[in-house]
C-alpha cells in the first residue's frame, strides 16, 4: 500500500466520523416527524440480514483471495461465513413473515401493487429454475419472496426511504471505522487489469469488492436525499456520492455525479413536504427526465444485443454473446435465475462472471425470458407513473441510478436474496399520487400525514 493509498483510507475515515454529524441531525428530525416506523426497520432489516455475513468476514479476515490448484479465483465464502449466512437468510425470512402478518391483521394495510409485479417476476425465475432442472425455492429465493411481499403490505413513502438511508449511512460508516482501524482491508490491489480509480485507490469499505458497495452507494444515493429532512439530506447525498466515485469504479464515478446533478435539477419533494398536500411537478421536469431515463435504458437494452468492438467491453460482450445465442433454446420463460451461476460449477465460465450477465435487460431475458422482459418493463413503468405527474421527478430520481447501472451491472436481482436487495424492496415503495380532494388531516393513499411533526423539536 503506497502513502497515497494509506492516506486515501485515513481520509475516508475521517470523513465518515464526521458524517456522524449531519446524520444525527438528520435522524433526529425524522424521529421528531415520527417517520421511522416498521416499514423502516423491515427495509433495515432486509439490508444487514443480507450484508452482515460479508461485513464480519471482512473485519476478521481481511478478505484474503483465496485460489484453487489451478490458480483461479475460489468464488464465494469460507464454510462459517456461509453458516452466519444462513442464519441472517432465516432471520429476515421470519422477520419478512411476521412484517405481513403485522400489517395485515393489526394495521389493516392497504395492498400495494408494483412490489406484486416484481414478487411474479421472481416467481416467473423459480418456475422457470424447475422448468429446466434447477433447485426450485432455494432459501435465499424465498427470503426475496418474503421481502417483495413484506413490501407489498409496507406504508410507501418516506418511511421506506429512510430505512433505506439507514442501511447506505451505515455502511459508509463501517467501512470508514474500518479504514481506520486496518486500512489495508477496505483497498483492494490495483492492478492492470482492474486499476486504480480516479483518487488512486480502489475502496471497498467492508465489501468484498468495489463493484458490490459501489452499487449500493449509487442506488441509495435518492434513499438519503429523499428519506431525510432539511438541507443536511444534501450533504450527505453528495457524501454519499463521493464515496461512490472512492470505490474506483468507473461507472460509479459517472453515476454518482448524474444522479446527484439530475437530483439538483429537478428537485423532487415527497408529498408531505409541499405546503399544499401534494408535491410540486411542473411539464418541464418530466420533459427534461423522460429523455434521460429513455436513453439510459435504451442504451442498457441495446448494447448487450448488438454491441461495439472496444476494449472495454472484452469480458461482457463475450458472455453476452454467450447467452444471446443461448436464448433462442427457450426465448418465452428463459432458464431461470440459477442458470448462468450453474455455468461456473460447470467449468463454462470464469468466476469474475459468474454472479450475473453485467447487464440488468439481458439479465432478466436470459432468466426469464421475453415473458420475464415484459414484467421488467411493466415494473420500470409502474414506478414511474405511480405517483402521478406530480410524483415524477421522485420516481425519476429513484430510477436513474438504476437505469444507469443496468447498463454494464445487474443492480436488482428477480432470483436470490442479496446485498441490494434492500435496494429493490425500497425502490418499489414509491409514493403513490395524492388525491387533491382528501379531506383536511386524512392523508391521501401512499402520502404520510407528518407535515407537522410527532412533537415539536427544539429549535
Amino acid at each position: 500500500m503506497t502513502q497515497q493509498q494509506a492516506n486515501m483510507a485515513l481520509l475516508m475515515g475521517i470523513l465518515a466520523l464526521l458524517s456522524l454529524i449531519p446524520a444525527t441531525v438528520a435522524l433526529r428530525r425524522a424521529r421528531a416527524f415520527g417517520d421511522w416506523d416498521l416499514t423502516s426497520t423491515m427495509i433495515l432489516l432486509a439490508g444487514v440480514a443480507a450484508n452482515l455475513p460479508t461485513v464480519v468476514y471482512v473485519i476478521r479476515a481481511g478478505r484474503p483471495e483465496r485460489l484453487d490448484p489451478l490458480g483461479e479465483v475460489v468464488i464465494g465464502f469460507p464454510q462459517w461465513v456461509n453458516q452466519i449466512g444462513t442464519v441472517t437468510n432465516g432471520i429476515l425470512l421470519a422477520g419478512c413473515v411476521a412484517f405481513v402478518l403485522h400489517r395485515l391483521f393489526s394495521v389493516g394495510a392497504r395492498i400495494n401493487a408494483v412490489p406484486l409485479i416484481a414478487c411474479l417476476l421472481a416467481l416467473l425465475l423459480a418456475f422457470s429454475d424447475g422448468l429446466h432442472g434447477q433447485e426450485l425455492f432455494a432459501p435465499r429465493q424465498l427470503a426475496l419472496l418474503a421481502a417483495l411481499l413484506a413490501a407489498a403490505v409496507a406504508r410507501p413513502g418516506r418511511s421506506a426511504f429512510l430505512g433505506g438511508a439507514a442501511v447506505v449511512l451505515l455502511s459508509t460508516v463501517l467501512g470508514g471505522i474500518e479504514a481506520l482501524i486496518e486500512p489495508a482491508s477496505v483497498l483492494r490491489e490495483c492492478r492492470p487489469d482492474n486499476p486504480c480509480g480516479l483518487l488512486g485507490v480502489l475502496y471497498a469499505g467492508v465489501f468484498t469488492n468495489e463493484n458490490i458497495f459501489s452499487l449500493l452507494l449509487i442506488a441509495g444515493i435518492p434513499f438519503v436525499w429523499l428519506g431525510l429532512r432539511g438541507r443536511v439530506r444534501i450533504l450527505l447525498a453528495c457524501y454519499v456520492a463521493f464515496v461512490a466515485v472512492a470505490t474506483g469504479s468507473r461507472l460509479a464515478d459517472i453515476t454518482a455525479v448524474a444522479v446527484v446533478a439530475f437530483m439538483m435539477l429537478l428537485r423532487p419533494r415527497l408529498p408531505d413536504e409541499a405546503t399544499d398536500g401534494a408535491p410540486r411537478g411542473s411539464l418541464g421536469r418530466v420533459l427534461f427526465g423522460v429523455p434521460v431515463l429513455g436513453a439510459a435504458a435504451a442504451i442498457g437494452l441495446a448494447l448487450p444485443l448488438r454491441h461495439p468492438n472496444v476494449e472495454g467491453l472484452e469480458d461482457r460482450a463475450a458472455i453476452w454473446d454467450m447467452a444471446r445465442d443461448e436464448l433462442n433454446r427457450s426465448p418465452l420463460l428463459g432458464f431461470g435465475g440459477k442458470a448462468w451461476p450453474a455455468k461456473y460449477h460447470a467449468g463454462e465460465i470464469p468466476a469474475a462472471v459468474s454472479p450475473s450477465l453485467h447487464n440488468q435487460w439481458i439479465d432478466v431475458l436470459y432468466a426469464g425470458g421475453f415473458v420475464g422482459l415484459a414484467l421488467f418493463l411493466l415494473l420500470l413503468l409502474s414506478l414511474l407513473l405511480r405517483g402521478g405527474f406530480a410524483g415524477f421527478p421522485v420516481a425519476a430520481s429513484m430510477m436513474l441510478p438504476v437505469l444507469l447501472a443496468s447498463i454494464l451491472e445487474r443492480p436488482w436481482s428477480f432470483s436470490i436474496s442479496n446485498s441490494l436487495t434492500f435496494a429493490l424492496v425500497t425502490a418499489v415503495l414509491v409514493p403513490t399520487a395524492v388525491r387533491r380532494a382528501a379531506a383536511p388531516g386524512v392523508a391521501a393513499s401512499g402520502s404520510i400525514p407528518d407535515a407537522v411533526p410527532a412533537h415539536t423539536p427544539r429549535r
